[in-house]
């Protein structure tokens, strides 16, 4: 079931360029919209170019009538045959009227049919008829959803020209038909034939919204200036056609000022589509609108008579009087606008108006800078036109520029623009003393996922002793995931902001180009092996881009550096320039923790060639490509950093065949000669190693310098960092067993706070315990004593050998009184 039609929308003056451009933009966005175009002359080309539009576009329902607003008869008749043909729904109600055809004269035109001037009948009473004889059709759709019908009125900024009794004053029908009338007479009857339209059907919206008996409502809307020829500017004055013309080549420079200023008539083609199909209610006559293509203003603030009320009330009333007098005759009263005797002038007390004068009403500015902004603008559009012709035509350029100068510059070939410049390449051959010599130096770097890198990198950027006037600097930012873009463009508005005159960089260049790099840039997948032959021809692609891009006819030397340096002298760039070599690169060497070594040698890709590796690469495939430092290529060649002397000359130099690209100094004549960075197998080489084999074919000199040493940053390795892990769980556990070690020490101390204290109540208690046991002891021994001696005695009495010295050593007894007399005794 095919979708219905949403409504009528009919467009006067279809067949021009902005009625077609109109039906064009409403086809393409409302395709279920009924088109119904006015048109003069039906079977002109520009109606079937523009059905052939419109067909290109997809199906949609068009049709266009034959209508002249020169003529009631004509207007009238249609809009009874539309009222009809909606009433019997042949076509949609009409929910949409733009009121685009208009004329403009500037001659004396004989009056039409109707005893009008042409102009005045055509741009405003015609559009006034049509409006008011489709009333009845604008009812039907006056349940739309887009909140009632609409009429929008083309308007112009020649209104602002115009008056409302201009064609009371002049009466072009007593005039010799085609007198001319100067620029100022046409617009102003152009002009003010517009305003009396818009001013009119503003009133006419007044009076149907107080009577209430339909929702229509009507605008007006400034297209602006139109590119393009037309009608209203092919039989236009030449100073008008001249300036025309003129608009229209400047209407980029004019649409800085203004952007009605000068357009394609697909520009407020647009806008008219998108003002007429905005869904909203009808509002009250107080939000009267008057737009400038998509800005919307209050109308009285455009078109200030609409505040005068008994005006407004006299101009309705004047144009309907002109209405039926011009269809009065015409033959049965259906002719009449009114149909069904419905008045669009309410009688009686019910037409007085009421103004809004609150919304949308700039305040008017001063005449005097009104005048001053004017001559600005007219000022530097001149100024902008004399630019453009003198660089347009070289011609011009003798006869303006002595003009413009006062006679002060009167030498041609002094005022020449040179569209060829000269270089002289012998000027920029490089030298040991650039920086004495203000010779430019090129800066390289190629970066991919470096955000972590820039800010070690800029630091060193700043240190840099070489004048920052003469380095640009150019980066390449490839395939990278992380932030690096936007790290380094705000990196360098700071770099270049800064306040110190000296640190700003010379030309910056940053280059984004993806090549498709898939290898990861952790240590394992960059230096592993099998990624080295495609991972070097891609960045030797990433080198030539950058160089070729911004490689300028003024610079003398060219410096790759990596971002990855984590130390570097601030005189590199002096250092390396000093040899006066065609290329030249330092010893590279990167810190390693204690546990590794401390130091070891990074960029292998600095050496020298050796039979082994010529030998052996005429072994390998044609597309094979030998890297140094892995197991599988043997090469047995002298490699720069393995004689490296940390007390030796940083002056030696080394004579090289092949480079590292961590940081190359080359004089921009190798470049320029030819020699880049292949991005195939060059001799079994690629990138930079296959360069300085190429620059050595080529005759340049190619040196290294063993023992000047910078430094890459340490990127640990998963073997480094499985160990890394080992030590720090290594390391928590010592301080674990430590930890528990201190708190069992604190315990002990806490529980014997002083030692000699407890140690002399010990030995107490062990001298207690010890008297104790002697105490007993002797209790046991004492009832043993008796028995004792009597053994002692037994013995005694026996004879023994020892007797003489038992005797001798007994204590002899006193003798008594019967020993005295008795001697024997006593010898015995």
């Amino acid at each position: 079931m095919a979708t219905p039609l949403a409504g009528t929308a009919i467009i006067t003056g279809g067949n021009g360029s902005l009625g077609s451009s109109i039906a064009i933009a409403i086809a393409k966005a409302y395709p279920f919209v009924h088109l119904l175009l006015l048109a003069r002359d039906i079977r002109s080309d520009s109606v079937t170019k523009l059905r052939n539009k419109i067909r290109l576009i997809g199906p949609r329902s068009i049709e266009v009538a034959r209508v002249d607003l020169a003529s009631f008869n004509s207007v009238v008749s249609f809009a009874e045959n539309t009222v009809e043909r909606v009433r019997t729904k042949e076509i949609p109600p009409v929910t949409l009227l733009i009121n685009c055809a208009a004329v403009a004269s500037y001659v004396a035109d004989q009056v039409t049919r109707d005893g009008f001037d042409p102009v005045y009948q055509t741009n405003c009473i015609a559009p006034f008829l049509l409006t008011i004889s489709l009333l009845e059709a604008f009812r039907a759709g006056d349940g739309s959803p887009n909140g009632g019908a609409r009429v929008i009125n083309v308007g112009c900024s020649a209104m602002s020209k115009g008056t409302l009794d201009f064609f009371d004053k002049h009466d072009y029908g007593n005039q010799q038909p085609g007198t001319p009338l100067s620029s100022k007479e046409g617009n102003a009857r152009f002009g003010s034939s517009k305003l009396i339209m818009s001013a009119a059907m503003y009133a006419l919206r007044r009076s149907l919204v107080l009577n209430g008996s339909i929702s229509l409502n009507i605008y007006t809307l400034d297209p602006g200036g139109m590119t393009g020829v037309g009608h209203l500017t092919e039989n236009a004055p030449r100073s008008i056609r001249m300036a025309h013309q003129t608009r229209s080549g400047l209407r980029p420079f004019l649409r800085v000022f203004s952007k009605s200023a000068i357009n394609n008539p697909s520009v407020p083609a647009k806008a008219i589509t998108k003002v007429a199909f905005q869904k909203e209610r009808v509002e009250q006559w107080g939000r009267e609108r008057y737009y400038i293509l998509n800005n919307e203003y209050e109308a009285g603030s455009v078109i200030p008579l609409l505040r005068n009320k008994p005006q407004m009330e006299g101009l309705l009333k004047k144009m309907m009087g002109q209405i039926e007098i011009g269809i009065k005759g015409m033959g049965s009263p259906q002719h009449h606008a009114f149909t069904n005797g419905y008045a669009a002038y309410p009688r009686g007390q019910g037409s007085t108006f009421s103004i809004s004068p609150h919304r949308f009403q700039p305040r008017p500015q001063p005449a005097l800078r009104r005048r001053r902004q004017l001559i600005q603008r007219l000022l530097l559009i001149g100024g902008v036109s004399l630019l453009l012709l003198v660089l347009i035509f070289p011609s011009w350029r003798s006869a303006l520029l002595p003009v413009v100068s006062l006679g002060l510059l009167s030498s041609t070939e002094d005022l020449q623009i040179q569209t060829v410049r000269y270089y002289d390449l012998s000027a920029v051959q490089g030298t040991a003393d650039g920086w004495v010599k203000d010779e430019r130096v090129l800066m390289c770097t190629p970066l991919r996922d470096a955000s972590s890198h820039l800010p070690m990198f800029f630091s060193h950027l700043r240190n840099l002793t070489y004048p920052h006037n003469l380095i640009d600097l150019a980066f390449l930012v490839s395939d990278s995931k992380d932030s690096t873009m936007e790290m380094l463009t705000s990196m360098l508005g700071d770099l270049q902001a800064d306040s110190d005159p000296k640190m700003p960089f010379g030309e910056i260049s940053v280059i984004q180009k993806d090549f498709g790099q898939k290898v990861q840039q952790d240590v394992e997948s960059r230096h592993g092996f099998a990624a080295q032959a495609g991972r070097r021809k891609l960045m030797a692609q990433a080198r030539n881009w950058l160089l070729s891009a911004t490689l300028r006819p003024t610079h003398s030397w060219v410096y790759w550096r990596d971002a990855d340096v984590e130390t570097a002298p601030f005189t590199i760039i002096e250092d390396l320039m000093r040899h006066d070599k065609d290329v030249i690169v330092p010893n590279v060497w990167r810190p390693l923790p204690d546990w590794l070594g401390g130091e070891q040698p990074y960029d292998l890709n600095s050496w020298q060639e050796s039979e082994t590796a010529l030998a052996l690469a005429e072994t390998l495939d044609e597309d094979a490509v030998i890297v140094e430092g892995y197991a599988e290529y043997a090469t047995w060649r002298p490699h720069l950093a393995y004689l490296r002397d940390p007390y030796g000359d940083p002056d030696m130099e080394m004579e090289l065949d092949g480079v590292g690209g961590v940081s190359i100094l080359a004089k921009a004549k190798v470049f320029r000669a030819g020699v880049h960075f292949p991005a195939f197998s060059f001799e079994k080489h690629a990138e930079t190693e296959a360069f300085g084999k190429m620059a050595k074919r080529m005759g340049f000199s190619v040196v290294g310098l063993p023992h000047y040493t910078i430094w890459h940053l340490y990127e640990p390795s998963v073997d480094d960092l499985r160990h890394m892990e080992e030590m720090e769980q290594e390391r928590k556990a010592r301080e674990k067993e430590e930890k528990e070690q201190a708190e069992r020490s604190n315990r002990v101390n806490a529980l014997f706070k002083d030692a000699k204290t407890e140690s002399d109540i010990d030995n107490a208690f062990v001298r207690d315990d010890m008297g104790q046991q002697e105490k007993e002891q002797k209790e046991s021994e004492t009832p043993k004593k008796p028995e004792a001696e009597g053994v002692e005695k037994a013995p005694a009495a026996k004879p023994s050998k020892n007797r003489k010295n038992t005797s001798t050593s007994a204590p002899q007894p006193k003798p008594t009184s019967s020993a005295k007399s008795t001697p024997q005794t006593q010898s015995t």
